[in-house]
């Protein structure tokens, strides 16, 4: 995990006394003369001694101001105490706590967005290199950095008060944008404790997952011995009829037991793999909680500092406009504002100390979070693969059951049955009609009639007559 070295690794920044002082000395203080003219004479002999005490040897062992103090730079190749790789090719699914060379990159793996919904066989492997960054140290030399605002040389009326007109908290002396108390150590460990928590009741979960499909399948295997018991009795269709219903079903049984038998294999590598990084989750909570030591900081200490000089010299600005002989030597306004810039940049170093701290913690939380992550994620993926081979095992076997068996004609089989069963009558033969039939000397010459037609017949009671043949 990429976080700055504890402070025992490095040099601390020089503590200042609580009252404020300031390392300058001056060969000699002119007094004040009565005429505005001696006056003048006076405050500008006192300002060129002034800028000629600071190229003094005496002041060799204060911060140098021909330096300027750099931003920290995230990207060192320094390397750390918390950088690890893991991989999961030495014991397969499962993580390993590996300790590379500080150059090697993390290695993300794929999204699980990239994966084909249920392939699980081309999940990836867990292969990253968790590395630490550079840190700011706070022994590096401090730099002046330029003027703020474009200032007359060597006068001391031009100099405003920023706090006085910046509302703008961010860019106030007084104002920290990170914490300086707590314990982020602490709350990140809470932070993978949870995730801890969450791989506890995961790794259940497929367990029971893994139990459920032991039970399955020796449930299908027995249903898979019953089905391939049933005998189609004569006189059923082979082919085309309802028998295909048992055909489809143990085909879809078959390829049942297969998935399950897989979905087993699968289910516990799962496991292991979430085993492993729970037991990795474990040491790197310890490797975390070993670093609180790095975000001890005495930005605090040093905000009350530069309070202190901002005071000191707003009152002596206040003074100098009632009396600009008074502010003289020591108590040049020019020099205060010097000691004020000073001071604002040895805070500035310890809160960005503390800042490039914080921001290393967090990437490297969220790096090993994204592992924690993409590791529930490809267990859910082969979940969800083997639930789409399941569902495609039943589609299929729905799609074939509807197409087939079901459409059927419910005479399907009858129909057979009595078109090749000798003691039924087909019944696609129509009854027959007397003009069908025919039968030997039906159309002989002499058995042809002569003369046809109607006859009267009388009535017996009512003496009339009637037409028949």
């Amino acid at each position: 995990m990429d976080l700055p070295p504890s402070h025992s690794h490095q040099s601390q920044p020089s503590s200042f006394p609580q009252q404020a002082s300031y390392p300058y000395s001056y060969g000699h203080d002119s007094s004040p003369e009565s005429s505005s003219a001696s006056h003048q004479r006076a405050t500008a002999t006192n300002t060129a001694v002034n800028a000629h005490a600071q190229s003094h040897s005496q002041y060799d062992d204060t911060y140098n101001l021909s330096n300027s103090i750099h931003a920290p730079q995230p990207l060192s190749q320094q390397g750390g105490r918390f950088t690890e790789e893991w991989g999961a090719a030495p014991r397969g699914p499962s993580v390993l706590l590996d300790y590379p060379s500080p150059s090697a990159n993390m290695q993300r793996s794929n999204s699980v967005h990239s994966f084909v919904t249920g392939d699980d066989q081309q999940l990836p492997a867990r292969q990253n290199t968790l590395k630490k960054k550079s840190s700011v140290r706070r022994n590096g030399s401090l730099k002046r950095s330029s003027s703020r605002r474009s200032m007359r040389a060597g006068s001391v009326k031009s100099l405003a008060l920023q706090s006085s007109s910046d509302h703008d908290e961010a860019h106030s002396a007084f104002y920290c944008p990170v914490p300086t108390s707590g314990n982020p150590t602490e709350t990140l460990s809470n932070r993978f404790q949870n995730w801890r928590k969450v791989l506890k009741d995961l790794i259940a979960y497929f367990r029971e997952i893994q139990n459920h499909y032991e039970q399955r399948s020796k449930s299908l295997l027995k249903l898979a011995n019953v089905a391939n018991n049933i005998t189609t009795p004569p006189g059923f269709l082979q082919s085309a009829g309802i028998d295909d219903a048992l055909q489809f079903l143990r085909i879809y049984n078959k390829n049942a037991i297969l998935e399950a038998n897989k979905a087993k294999e699968i289910e516990e590598d799962v496991i292991l793999a979430l085993t492993g990084l729970r037991s990795d989750l474990q040491q790197k909570i310890k490797e975390i909680k070993n670093l609180s030591g790095d975000f001890k900081n005495s930005v605090e200490k040093e905000m009350d500092h530069t309070r202190k000089a901002v005071k000191t010299l707003s009152d002596i600005l206040g003074r100098n406009e009632l009396d600009e002989s008074s502010t003289t030597g020591k108590q040049d306004p020019y020099l205060l504002r010097l000691a004020v810039d000073r001071q604002v940049e040895r805070q500035l170093d310890e809160e960005n100390y503390l800042h490039q701290a914080y921001l290393n913690l967090e990437n490297s939380g969220r790096e090993l979070e994204a592992i924690v992550v993409g590791e529930i994620q490809k267990a859910y993926n082969a979940y969800a693969g083997i639930l789409k081979r399941e569902a495609d095992n039943s589609y299929n076997v729905i799609g074939e059951l509807r197409d087939g068996p079901i459409a059927m004609p419910k005479d399907h089989e009858w129909m057979h049955f009595v078109t090749h069963n000798d003691k039924f009558v087909d019944p696609s033969i129509p009854l027959r009609t007397p003009d069908q039939i025919h039968y030997p000397g039906q159309d002989h010459e002499a058995a042809q009639e002569i003369r046809a037609g109607l006859l009267e017949r009388k009535s017996k009671y009512l003496k009339s007559y009637t037409a028949g043949w």
